[in-house]
């Protein structure tokens, strides 16, 4: 071969093999399995993550409960339902224990992620094996409108439950509020009642002690089927047509079941009618409440592991954990950045999540049969404040149905 076809061959190849290297980069394409509040809220950093690295981002939005049941099909066929997947408080049970999560220790060897930066690693960690980096912590709090409160003749939040209750009924009476407390007919407003009051829910063999006689659970569950029943919870909760946090900030109840984190919402003016007048409040009594974490993690079936890595190790940097806060209110997991944004004046309420911080009392989430269970108290407390069934007949039944789980998945 003589040099200028020589040359022309080589030029001939290096096109060649750059259209190919193109094609492969352009190839390289990850899906993201997440609910909306899981989505990174800055368009404009995501595309520079995609432009710089060369990774396309599929993402899927979808409701929590429809994120589980498509991980667990897809790993019934053999195949990832995502390569990165978003969990959160219930994934311990709903797609951690059932194996359908890679191990990140190998990754996190390479020393790119500094783990010591990060709270609630715990929580995503089992037998030695982290399953997902921790995205954001969030603990169950109560806030309410300091003014309204004011308003109904009280200069301070509630120290027990019964103080409560007498405040949203001398509110409702003095007509202040005609709904005053916004919490929902789910798990969650009987659990934080419960552990508020001091129940420990559990005890070290898994026995639902809940049902015992004279238990702070079924004293919980008595009063929250009252305050529906009393319409001290809105009616529109019952129907279906308004979740508690929607409604708070459109302006009904004076308690809210919120979480760290959305103080900052119901101040903002801009989606809270009751801004500016929101506060935390320290949960009355014993105070204890749970805490529900979200993480990010690689599918043990995913094909794009390194690209995938690499996603997750973007995800969780600064910027993106600083957007979602600032879009959301959901409290960085990262302590550099939860102190950063303190500093900056940024996180309100910081001493009461603090305190709050202090008395927390987890659930046994890491069950396999905690998700099916916790679904199921859901659909118990709406139905019975739907029918006016009795608190104890519903705690019986709660006892019974773990029971009979705690048998069939040992």
């Amino acid at each position: 071969m003589n040099v200028s076809k020589r040359i022309n061959f080589m030029i001939i190849l290096a096109i060649l093999l750059s259209l190919g290297l193109t094609a492969q980069a352009q190839d390289r394409t990850i899906s993201f399995l997440t609910p909306s509040w899981g989505v990174p809220p800055s368009e404009e950093a995501l595309n520079a993550f995609m432009e710089e690295s060369g990774i396309t981002v599929e993402i899927q939005s979808v409701q929590m409960q429809d994120l589980f049941s498509r991980v667990q099909v897809a790993a019934a066929a053999g195949e990832a339902a995502a390569d990165v997947i978003f969990i959160t408080e219930e994934g311990p049970s709903n797609v951690v224990a059932t194996g359908n999560m890679m191990p990140l220790n190998d990754l996190l060897d390479m020393g790119e992620i500094d783990l010591d930066d990060f709270e609630k690693v715990d929580f995503w960690t089992t037998d030695g094996d982290i399953y997902a980096i921790p995205t954001y912590l969030q603990l169950v709090m109560l806030d309410y409108n300091a003014a309204r409160l004011a308003e109904a003749g009280f200069d301070a939040p509630p120290a027990t439950w019964a103080e409560l209750d007498e405040m949203a009924r001398a509110a409702k009476a003095a007509g202040v509020d005609d709904h005053p407390i916004a919490m929902g007919a789910i798990s969650w407003s009987w659990w934080l009642m419960a552990l508020s009051m001091g129940d420990p829910m559990f005890d070290a063999d898994l026995n639902p002690v809940f049902a015992d006689e004279g238990s702070k659970g079924r004293e919980a569950m008595d009063m929250l089927l009252t305050w529906f029943a009393d319409e001290l919870i809105s009616p529109e909760i019952l129907a279906g047509s308004i979740g508690q946090h929607p409604l708070f900030w459109s302006g009904v109840g004076i308690f809210h079941q919120a979480w760290q984190g959305s103080v900052r919402v119901g101040n903002n003016p801009d989606v809270s009618a009751q801004s500016p007048n929101v506060a935390y409040m320290v949960l009355p009594e014993v105070g204890n409440t749970w805490s529900f974490p979200a993480g990010i993690g690689i599918s043990v079936d995913s094909e794009n592991v390194e690209d995938a890595w690499e996603f997750v190790k973007w995800y969780v940097g600064d910027q993106n954990m600083t957007d979602i806060y600032n879009a959301f209110g959901l409290y960085p997991s990262r302590m550099s950045i939860s102190s950063a944004l303190n500093e900056a004046g940024e996180i309100e309420g910081y001493d009461e999540i603090v305190a709050q911080s202090m008395r927390v009392h987890e659930l046994p989430r890491y069950t396999l049969w905690w998700g099916p269970w916790a679904a199921s108290v859901s659909e118990h407390i709406l139905e019975a404040a739907q029918m006016g069934t009795m608190g104890g007949d519903v705690i019986d039944g709660l006892a019974e149905e773990w029971n009979e789980l705690k048998a069939e998945y040992e």
